[in-house]
């Protein structure tokens, strides 16, 4: 009988950008690999893979007692019917949820990772400081203290940061904690950067989100404009409605149309976009580690993030690329 993984985590997307070359290893390795989360339209794709497929509504944005409680329930139920070796939570709710529903149906092993942390980790607003504490007791209670029935529990991190940071609160046993830098990308060396365009061209690839620094971006476009430099400024990313610091597509348009950048919206080939780029920017809030500047690295491009948990993580600066200070568009520039 094989063994079964189910991985817990929000957005199909999500799953498949940074989870599916996993769970397609483990399925070679001889696992049975289940994914419960959002059902977007990448249903078939990831089946094709032979991975099961468990649709699980979750509010991103909810926080709705009974709502929750109702989610916890769906947890318990999917485990039960399942009943998988090894439970994966990826991500803050599923965390949460997976933990305590692991615990009350007494599942093996449990893999907790915590990744990006998000809005509320990033926002200094007084909605986000009271969410932080809320969150921060809950992870204390289920992040690493649910060590399944064979006393089997791991919980990997992505950046250092993170990584201290809930072992000197105490939070994890830091013999049980693992550091594993983000999700990775494949080198192909035929997409290495070569030659530089003209005029010169600045990306940001990200969710169109206010904590990828998306409007110090444009405040630092709109200082480099003045100088008459000859540049293009490319957003490639969607909206993400479900997110709390989504930016409006209409705000994106008027951008696009005012000629300050070219939003190009998602594109499925990010490659083809890194070729047309000199210079990869990433001013975000916070990051577990960002995967757009693993791919900028990978094709040999100089990087401007900031000097942030999760990009530090990818930038020496002044070797690969420069840090900046947080919500500052006059550095940034």
């Amino acid at each position: 009988i094989k063994k079964k993984i189910i991985i817990n985590l929000t957005e199909d997307w999500f799953f498949i950008s940074h989870f599916l070359s996993r769970a397609i290893d483990a399925e070679k390795a001889g696992y049975d690999i289940y994914v419960s989360c959002n059902e977007t339209t990448n249903r078939k794709f990831i089946e094709s893979n032979k991975i099961k497929f468990i649709p699980l509504s979750i509010d991103r944005k909810s926080i709705n007692p009974f709502y929750e409680f109702y989610t916890l329930l769906k947890y318990c139920y999917i485990f039960y019917k399942i009943n998988p070796d090894i439970v994966h939570n990826v991500g803050t709710k599923p965390i949460i949820y997976g933990s305590i529903a692991a615990k009350l149906i007494n599942v093996k092993s449990v893999i907790n990772a915590p990744i990006g942390m998000g809005f509320v980790f990033s926002s200094s607003n007084i909605k986000a400081k009271v969410l932080k504490k809320i969150l921060l007791f809950l992870l204390r209670i289920t992040l690493n203290h649910h060590h399944g029935g064979e006393k089997k529990n791991r919980v990997i991190f992505e950046n250092s940061d993170d990584m201290n940071f809930f072992i000197k609160k105490k939070f994890v046993n830091k013999s049980e904690t693992r550091l594993i830098r983000g999700a990775g990308v494949e080198i192909d060396y035929e997409f290495f950067k070569r030659q530089q365009n003209k005029p010169v061209t600045i990306s940001l690839v990200a969710r169109m989100l206010k904590d990828k620094g998306i409007y110090e971006f444009v405040d630092a476009v709109r200082i480099l404009r003045k100088r008459n430099l000859d540049c293009r400024f490319l957003l490639i990313g969607d909206i993400d409605s479900k997110n709390p610091t989504s930016l409006k597509s209409n705000i994106l348009k008027q951008w696009h149309e005012e000629k300050i950048i070219e939003w190009l919206g998602w594109v499925k080939d990010v490659k083809t976009i890194l070729l047309d780029t000199d210079i990869l920017c990433l001013p975000s809030y916070r990051e577990g580690l960002p995967k757009s500047l693993l791919e900028g690295a990978a094709v040999g491009l100089p990087l401007v993030t900031t000097n942030t948990v999760g990009c530090r993580e990818v930038v020496i600066d002044g070797l690969n690329g420069y840090l900046v200070p947080v919500k500052d568009p006059i550095n940034l520039a």
